[in-house]
């Protein structure tokens, strides 16, 4: 006994000694470093907790990334670690008043021989608050610009509705969705799938990573048409009071529309006529005017080329009191009609040689009427019906002269000459 506590202090020495030379040779060979792993990502556990009293969380300043974790160990243990084995976690059920959870950060290799962990952030935060969800009415547009001749026709969704949900402030800011399509050096139709934006009050995308939607894309399809302008033509209808005469000038405003269509309906359209009640003249003893909606005569499969066109026109109708001329014509110029075989027919001019014939219509007209020039006609059949004979019959009859006259041009007075029908030798 004696012996193992003789020379005690000698015996203390030697161990220090010793401890400190196995400390030297230990970090001499395998010496404690250290080394740094950027980005390191935090995995949230029990989120549950959350999600199951219906709210949402949203992680805040990107903090469930850790922009870097230190870790001070032996340099075997150091060279052996790669980022894989860097586990970082953060438990919901630490989760605390100020919506924070603390994070732990281990490895899943050589956790004992580790002798220090160090990360640049300790916590995840968090916004928590309630879930929500709405349905939204699917718009779809388009941007960019066609071939030239070529316009967009109807755009329409395959679905037209979206259902999202996620935090409450978020849903709450969405205002409407859409998809759009880009148009650009497009002859013919679209058929694609677009992914559908949200938007705000503003018209400002709303970052949907945030949000869950039931559909991420939509399909849409683009009908486009071709081009092509066409006059505006009008049926003018009735007659205005008595001496007075339409001159046959319709103004429109505009006088030509760009309509579009499949080009296969477009090549037999060469005008829009318009029939409408508003180009009555009757009683008018001036100009018409009126204004007419002329989507209502766009033949089947045409539509307006023009979007900025609202499809209305402006018409006049010209009105002017009528003038009258008064011309001697020649009975030379006035033939038979219907004439039958068996008998000589002609006009007789034994009495007269020339007729008074008073005209009326434009003073314009009127004068450039050469009299030399003008026809007319009686007819056989409407001799034989005026005068109830159902075989014709020598005889001298009264009947009245057709006249081949320039349009808005009427007789004022009808003409009538004698014919004479001599049965033939």
């Amino acid at each position: 006994m004696k012996k193992l506590t003789a020379n005690w202090g000698l015996k203390l020495a030697s161990l220090i000694f010793a401890a400190i030379v196995w400390f030297l040779i230990t970090n001499i060979n395998d010496p404690v470093t250290s080394v740094r792993y950027t980005n390191i990502p935090v995995t949230l556990k029990n989120t549950n907790l959350i999600t199951d009293q219906g709210q949402v969380y949203t992680v805040l300043d990107n903090s469930d990334v850790i922009s870097s974790v230190t870790i001070f160990a032996p340099r075997s243990i150091i060279d052996s670690l790669t980022q894989n084995n860097i586990i970082a976690s953060a438990d919901i059920q630490d989760l605390s008043s100020l919506n924070t959870v603390s994070i732990n950060v281990s490895t899943n290799k050589y956790s004992d021989k580790i002798e220090n962990i160090t990360p640049s952030s300790t916590v995840v935060k968090l916004s928590v608050e309630r879930k929500a969800s709405k349905s939204l009415a699917l718009s779809a547009t388009t941007s960019g610009t066609l071939a030239d001749g070529y316009v967009i026709g109807d755009v329409s969704t395959e679905q037209n509705m979206i259902r999202i949900s996620g935090p409450e402030s978020i849903i709450n800011s969405v205002k409407y969705a859409a998809v759009d399509v880009d148009v650009t050096g497009f002859t013919s139709n679209i058929g694609t799938d677009a992914d559908i934006v949200l938007y705000d009050a503003n018209g400002d995308p709303i970052d949907g990573s945030l949000v869950s939607m039931n559909i991420k894309t939509v399909r849409v399809n683009v009908v486009i048409y071709e081009t092509k302008y066409v006059p505006l033509s009008f049926v003018v209808k009735g007659e205005p009071v008595t001496g007075y005469i339409p001159t046959g000038e319709v103004e429109s405003n505009p006088s030509q529309i760009m309509i579009a269509g499949r080009g296969s309906t477009l090549v037999g359209i060469n005008e829009i006529k318009i029939d409408d009640n508003a180009v009555d003249v009757t009683g008018y003893t001036g100009n018409l005017t009126a204004s007419i909606d002329v989507s209502k005569y766009l033949p089947s499969g045409v539509t307006f080329g023009d979007s900025d066109y609202n499809g209305m026109a402006a018409v006049v109708v010209h009105i002017e009191r009528a003038a009258t001329r008064t011309l001697d014509v020649s009975i030379d110029r006035v033939q038979l009609e219907n004439t039958v075989d068996d008998f000589k027919i002609y006009v007789d001019d034994t009495e007269y040689d020339s007729v008074s014939l008073t005209l009326e219509g434009l003073s314009d007209t009127l004068d450039g009427i050469n009299p030399a020039s003008l026809t007319g006609t009686v007819d056989v059949e409407q001799i034989m019906e005026d005068n109830n004979l159902t075989a014709l019959s020598e005889g001298t009859y009264s009947a009245a002269v057709n006249w081949d006259l320039p349009a808005a041009v009427t007789v004022k007075n009808p003409v009538e000459v004698y014919v004479k029908v001599e049965k033939k030798n």
